[in-house]
């Protein structure tokens, strides 16, 4: 299903294309955002959107994932 842009939508862009607005990004405008800034051949503000979503689709409640400490890492590492 592709985006609805709306008269809002429209008006976030034009902020974003004035390096203004970025406060007003979400979830549920971005994708039109994306759209848009693709279709006006926006690259550089497309890629911007792309990344902020991605960073944005975690869940709060997932931790990151992590690896356990070898023991004596830094005994090992470091050089005497």
């Amino acid at each position: 299903m592709k985006p609805i842009i709306t008269p809002e939508v429209e008006e976030i862009y034009r902020q974003l294309e004035r390096n203004r607005g970025r406060e007003r990004v979400d979830d549920g405008n971005v994708g039109a955002l994306i759209e848009l800034a693709g279709r006006r051949g926006h690259q550089v503000l497309e890629r911007e959107l792309r990344e902020w979503q991605a960073t944005c689709k975690g869940t709060p409640s997932e931790p990151p994932p992590t690896m356990a400490p070898t023991r004596g890492f830094n005994r090992e590492n470091v050089k005497h």
